[in-house]
Order: C-alpha cells, then structure tokens, then sequence
C-alpha cells in the first residue's frame, strides 16, 4: 500500500484520463470543508425558519453564511486534492441555500414594511387587538380587570 491508501499498481498502468496524480489535502483544506459544510446548513435551516419565524435578520445571517461557504467552496474546488470533489457537490446545496435565504429575506422585509404602519399605531395607542382582528386575547370585560 502506497501513502495514498490505495493498493500498488503494476508498471505501465495508466493514469485516468484528464487527471494528473492527486495531492493529498492539508488540515486547512479539510477544516475549510468543513466550515463550507457547517455554514451550508445553518443557511439550509435558517432560510425555511426565518420563514415561519418571520425574522429578516435570520434570512440574512443565513444568506451571509452561505455567501462565505460558497466563497470557501469555489477556492477548494479548483484544488487537485481529494477536497475538490466533495467541495463541488456541496456547492450545489449552497446556491440552493442561497436562493431559498434570499426569498425569504425578501418575503419577511415585504412583510415587515406592510405590518409597520399597523404595528406602530398599536405601540401608539396601546391597543394590540387590532394586530391579530378575529381573535380575541382579552376573555374578560376590560373593567374587571385584577389590577384595577
């Protein structure tokens, strides 16, 4: 067994075709892949969370993290290390991660801008029953309350 792993080959065997000898990766590249992985799937689950969540900073941590993945997964793709292939098939759940953080970036910011005026009257006025209309917070008569 050479330092590859791989049984000896016998003389005159012939490369594959379009691949020169492979290079071992060093610690970086393999710890890079594995913070390119790590950040593929927090912005794989903070895009669908911020969603339902609603949360315009949670879609733009998870776009942010995808954008540097897909940066540390370009550079370790161009690599003629054993990092270049997982590299390029993680870049494929990147993009996926970045166009999924990005709609909903969008949708919560639509959402955040029309629920604004609404939400700064009830601060205003102190009335947070007209945020929710149909559902009724308050079961008691506003004049039995326990506090006065």
């Amino acid at each position: 067994m050479d330092d590859q792993n791989q049984p000896p080959k016998p003389p005159g065997y012939p490369e594959p075709p379009n691949q020169g000898p492979r290079l071992r990766p060093n610690e970086r590249d393999v710890r890079d892949l594995k913070v390119a992985q790590n950040l593929v799937m927090v912005a794989s689950i903070a895009g669908p969370v911020s969603l339902f969540v609603g949360g315009v900073f949670l879609a733009t941590a998870g776009l942010v993290c995808a954008v540097i993945a897909l940066k540390k997964l370009n550079a370790l793709s161009t690599r003629l290390t054993d990092v270049a292939a997982p590299a390029k098939r993680l870049k494929r759940s990147c993009i996926i991660g970045i166009v999924v953080c990005s709609i909903a970036l969008v949708l919560n910011a639509v959402s955040a801008y029309l629920m604004y005026p609404a939400v700064l009257e009830a601060l205003e006025s102190g009335d947070y029953g007209n945020l929710a209309p149909g559902t009724d917070l308050c079961t008691t008569p506003k004049g039995n309350s326990t506090w006065g």
